[in-house]
Parts: C-alpha cells; sequence; structure tokens
C-alpha cells in the first residue's frame, strides 16, 4: 500500500499545475494513476488496504466503485443498508484518510518547493556572490580609475588656479598700468592744451615781434644810411682839418716870419690860429682819477643787479622746471659766455637742490661787465656790420694819426653816431638764459613780474654804462682810455689781475684758468716814440680787474 501510495506521491505523477490546481483535478490524477497501474472498480483491493485509502476522497474512481457497488447490493435492501452504512463510515474514513494524504502530498509538496526554492535562493546567492565580487572587483577598478582621474583633474584644477592667480596680477598689473596711463594722458592732454596755449601766445608775440623787427631794420636801414652820410661827412671834415692842420702850420710858421718882420698883425690870422689851437689842444675833459671812480660805481652797480636776479631766482619754486631741451640749449649759450666751469656749478645746485644763489651771481656779474666793454668800445652796438665797418676806419686812422688827433676824430664820430639805445633788451636775453640754467622757469609764479622787475634794472645800468661811454670816448681825447676785464678761462697773472676773494692760497692757482671776471679794470695807452722813428703802443693798467679763482667757487660749492 504505502509503495502504491509513493509511486501515487512520486515526482512524475505530480506536477506544479496540480499544487495550483482544484481537488477534482487531484483526484483525476489519482484515478488515473490507479487505471494505469490495473487498477479499477470492478478489481477488489485486498482485505489489507482500507477502503479509504483504495479510493480517495472526491475522487471519479471512488464514485465508480459506489455505483458498481450499489448495483451489486440491490437484491437486499437490508443488507444493503448496512452495507450502505458500513460504506458510508468506510467513505467518512475513506475520505479522512484522503484528506490526510492530500495533507501530507501537499506538505511534500510544499517541503519540496521549499528545497527547491532554498537551491533556487543558494543558487542566487552563489551568482548574487559572484556577480557582487566581479562588481565589487569593478568598482574597485572603477575606484582606481576614478581616483586617477580625480588627482588628474586636481593637478589641472591646481594649475587653472595658479594661471587664474597670473591671470589676476597680470590684470591688476594691467589695471595700474591703465591708471597711470590715463594719469599720464590727462597729464598729457593738459601739458599739450598748454603747449598749443603758450605756443599761440608766443606766435603771436613772434609775430608782433618780427613786426617790431621790420619796422626795427627799416629804422636801422634809415640809420644806416644818414651814419654813412656822417661818416662821409667826418672823413672829408677830418681830411678838411687835417689839411687846416697843415695850412695853419704853414701859416702860422709865415706869421711867425711876417710878425717878425713887421709889428701889427691882422685880426683875420689871429682867428685862425685860434682854430687851430682849438683842433690840437690835448686838455682833456675827466681826468683818469675819475674815469676810475665811474668804472668803481658802474662795478657796484653791477654787483647788485647780479645778486638780486640771484636771490630772486633762488627764491622761486623748484619743482617747475623747463623743458630739458631747452634747459640744454640755454646752458649751451650760458657756457659760451662764461665758461663750463660756472656752468657746472650751476647745474650742480639745480640738481642737488643747494638754492646757493652765488654761482648764478657770478655769471650775471660777468655777463654783465662783458656787454658793458662792448658797448662803451663799439661806435653802433645795435648794429654789428656797421660797426666792424666804421671799427676797421678807426683802426686805419689811430694808426696814421696821432694819438690827439685820432682822439678828436673818434669823438667827433661817436657825437655823430648818438641815438637811443636798446641793449638792455640783448642783455636781458642773456641773463634769462643764465637763470634758466641755473634752475629757473618761466613757469614759476610771478616770473613776468621778475623779468619786468629785471629789465628795469638792466636799462639803470645801461644809462651808467652809456655815461661812462661818453666820459672815455668824447670826454678823453689826448689818450685812449677803456675798461678792461679778462675773459673765463684766462691764466691767473696777479700783476694784471686781482682776486675778488684774496686767499693765502692765491699763489698757487698761478697760470691756471680763472673762473670769470667780477670787477672792470682801467687800461690806458702810453704812445712812445722810438729812436728809429716808430711808435710803440702799449696799455699800461691804472685798475687791475678782479676775477674769480677756483679756489672760490669749490670752497661754495663743499658748503
Amino acid at each position: 500500500m504505502w509503495r502504491r501510495l509513493s509511486s501515487m506521491l512520486s515526482p512524475g505523477s505530480t506536477s506544479h499545475s496540480s499544487e495550483k490546481g482544484s481537488p477534482r483535478t487531484s483526484s483525476r490524477t489519482v484515478k488515473e494513476n490507479n487505471h494505469h497501474n490495473g487498477y479499477t472498480a470492478e478489481s477488489r483491493p485486498s482485505t489489507d488496504m482500507p477502503p479509504d485509502r483504495r479510493y480517495p476522497a472526491g475522487s471519479a474512481s471512488r464514485q465508480q466503485s459506489d455505483l458498481h457497488l450499489s448495483h451489486e447490493s440491490a437484491p437486499s435492501s437490508t443488507f444493503s443498508s448496512r452495507r450502505k452504512k458500513s460504506e458510508d463510515k468506510l467513505k467518512k474514513s475513506h475520505d479522512s484518510k484522503m484528506n490526510r494524504i492530500n495533507s501530507h502530498e501537499i506538505w511534500m509538496e510544499g517541503g519540496k518547493k521549499d528545497k527547491e526554492r532554498e537551491k533556487e535562493t543558494k543558487d542566487k546567492d552563489l551568482s548574487s556572490r559572484k556577480s557582487t565580487k566581479e562588481t565589487v572587483k569593478s568598482l574597485l577598478k572603477d575606484r582606481e580609475s576614478l581616483t586617477s582621474q580625480v588627482q588628474d583633474l586636481r593637478t589641472q584644477l591646481q594649475g587653472i588656479e595658479e594661471q587664474d592667480r597670473i591671470t589676476q596680477t597680470r590684470c591688476r598689473v594691467l589695471e595700474s598700468e591703465v591708471q597711470s596711463l590715463k594719469k599720464k594722458s590727462v597729464q598729457d592732454d593738459e601739458e599739450i592744451q598748454s603747449l598749443i596755449t603758450t605756443s599761440t601766445h608766443a606766435a603771436e608775440a613772434a609775430a608782433k615781434h618780427i613786426e617790431d623787427l621790420d619796422q626795427k631794420n627799416q629804422g636801422l636801414e634809415e640809420q644806416l644810411r644818414r651814419m654813412r652820410e656822417r661818416v662821409q661827412r667826418a672823413e672829408a671834415a677830418a681830411a678838411a682839418a687835417q689839411q687846416a692842420a697843415a695850412n695853419s702850420a704853414s701859416a702860422a710858421a709865415a706869421m711867425a716870419d711876417a710878425q717878425r718882420r713887421s709889428p701889427t698883425t691882422p685880426a683875420s690870422s689871429t682867428s685862425e690860429n685860434r682854430a687851430s689851437q682849438i683842433f690840437h689842444s690835448k686838455a682833456d675833459n675827466y681826468a683818469g682819477a675819475e674815469i676810475i671812480r665811474m668804472v668803481e660805481t658802474l662795478n657796484a652797480e653791477v654787483l647788485q643787479c647780479a645778486a638780486f636776479v640771484a636771490e630772486a631766482v633762488m627764491a622761486t619754486d623748484i619743482n617747475l622746471k623747463e623743458e630739458d631741451r631747452v634747459v640744454e640749449k640755454c646752458r649751451k649759450r650760458a657756457t659760451d659766455r662764461v665758461g663750463q666751469r660756472l656752468v657746472d656749478a650751476m647745474k650742480y645746485n639745480a640738481d642737488s637742490g643747494a638754492r646757493d644763489p652765488f654761482p648764478l651771481q657770478l655769471a650775471l656779474q660777468h655777463t654783465t661787465l662783458t656787454w658793458s666793454c662792448y658797448i662803451i668800445q663799439s661806435f653802433t652796438p645795435e648794429n654789428q656790420e656797421l660797426n666792424r665797418h666804421l671799427t676797421s676806419i678807426w683802426g686805419r686812422v689811430s694808426n696814421h694819426e696821432e694819438v690827439a688827433v685820432a682822439g678828436k676824430w673818434r669823438a667827433i664820430l661817436a657825437t655823430q653816431l648818438k641815438g637811443p639805445s636798446t641793449n638792455y633788451r640783448a642783455m636781458f636775453d642773456d641773463y634769462r638764459y643764465m637763470m634758466v640754467a641755473a634752475g629757473w622757469s618761466t613757469k614759476a609764479t610771478n616770473s613776468a613780474t621778475l623779468a619786468a622787475n629785471i629789465q628795469s634794472r638792466l636799462m639803470t645800468l645801461e644809462s651808467s654804462i652809456m655815461k661812462l661811454k661818453e666820459a672815455v670816448i668824447e670826454g678823453i681825447t689826448s689818450t685812449e682810455m677803456v675798461p678792461s676785464m679778462w675773459v673765463a678761462g684766462q691764466p691767473y697773472h696777479p700783476a694784471e689781475m686781482d682776486s675778488a676773494y684774496p686767499d693765502p692760497t692765491d699763489p698757487d692757482f698761478v697760470n691756471r684758468p680763472i673762473v670769470c671776471t667780477t670787477d672792470l679794470g682801467v687800461q690806458r695807452l702810453a704812445v712812445t716814440r722810438m729812436k728809429d722813428g716808430s711808435v710803440s703802443r702799449k696799455f699800461e693798467t691804472l685798475l687791475k680787474p678782479k676775477v674769480i679763482l677756483p679756489s672760490a667757487l669749490d670752497d661754495d660749492v663743499e658748503q
């Protein structure tokens, strides 16, 4: 029986669909199995197997057996009733047993399914573990790859940050450069505007100056024409005077002879003799001592003017300066006037900010004295071409005539050439070159006021110079007396010049170049006739010029 039951519960007799099927499906399956094994309703089972186990409850085989039994028990009702009761009991017991069998089958099938599920779960776990390991390995590889990528990205980020820092630094530098360029552009615009304004004013002033020069040139040409006429008249007068002098001398000799012969003298002859005596008179209007005093007075006025200008220049704002090319041009012009040594001293003061007025004062003194000598010894200082022509004539006259006659000729010519003088303007131009070389600027505050004040002082100086010129040219005719000075770089000779600031070390500078001249001297022409009949002309010194030695300037610069 249990063998049959095991065959019924074999894996081939059940399927996955029987688990989910109805009880009818299970009974049909059992019936089919019984029919397959040779069991039918007609074949009785052995007595050792209860009916409830032979025929499971609810199956089709059982129903067929019940019908078969009912037909067999039909002859006797009593027997059939008892049999029916016993069959009912058997049926009930069979149903309960079949229920237990079905439960067992279900339990067995559930255990099998649990095993299958466990197996599937294990398989799944194994596959999941394998896949997890592979996933972990792939994740580790991905992690390493991502780590290297992160390192690369960090390196790239550091490089980008470094580039960003460099870029920001460059941007800041460029911004500062842009700001400085903007400021410089604004300054350049202001400077350009200032230059445009200055150039406009300069152009207007230049046009006006050109117009004035044209008018002045026309006036000078007219003056030159008149002077040439005067020169011609003066030469004719000099020739006539010489002829008259010769005639007067011969007339005087004849008159003397006549007087010796006759006691009476005609009145006409006496007047001619008086005119001749006046022309040949050697009496001077000024003595040498008076000329020396006038020169010393002029030296004092020059010193006062130069000191005033130097102090005023040093008091101006040193932050305002001219353009470099203008300064270089002025220093070159100043070098031609006063020498390199003095210009270097002024440049040192301007660059170092020492603000020492002494070098500029010396330069202005030397410049003014140079102009004084030029004005006094020139016939026409404003017209250099005419002055060269007249000086050449004067040289020939002085070489061929006596000193007194030549002096008279020069006095007459100077009287005829008198006129208004404007040399103070040229003097102021040289002053301005010296001032700019020493650090002054035309842009300084009150520069126009200072310029006007300097020109006023130079006009006063020019008046003093013209008075001295009149004294030595027209007031002294018996000899030639002129102011004298030494140029910068002249060797120092104590017999011909004096040190303006005497020092025990002065003998050490003998035959060494001087710096400049600060005071005019006076020289007089001495004419000596030699035994052979020749004439020796030599100037002797009445007043030595005063000069500046390098020691005085070096001491001042060191202080």
